[in-house]
């Protein structure tokens, strides 16, 4: 059997709810459905950019990036399955004019901020 014998020097430790390393760092995760956080991710490379935070803005700007991604995904997921449906009625037109080709341009957005 181990010495349990209790070490006077050490405080047991006690975090309330309200400490950092309790709830993690979720005061800084952006949340929402994904045309949500796209927004706020251009809105955050924006306000880095006009602050003159470059670097962060850029990181902002992938991110955005990456949900755009994701979002003309699912779009196109969505369109192949309609396309793919039986059920569909209406004639068939080519529906990926529809989708957001925005481009997400670091230079432009960083050049946008500080005008």
């Amino acid at each position: 059997m181990k010495n349990r014998r209790s070490r006077p020097f050490r405080k047991p430790i006690n975090r309330s709810s309200s400490d950092g390393f309790v709830n993690g760092n979720n005061s800084s995760r952006v949340r929402g459905n994904l045309s949500t956080v796209l927004e706020k991710y251009k809105v955050l490379a924006k306000d880095a950019a006009a602050s003159g935070d470059h670097i962060g803005a850029e990181n902002y700007l992938q991110h955005a990036e990456h949900y755009s991604r994701m979002i003309n995904e699912r779009h196109l997921k969505s369109v192949d399955n309609a396309k793919s449906s039986p059920s569909k009625t209406q004639p068939e037109a080519d529906d990926t004019e529809s989708l957001p080709s925005e481009t997400l341009d670091p230079a432009k957005a960083i050049e946008e901020a500080n005008s």
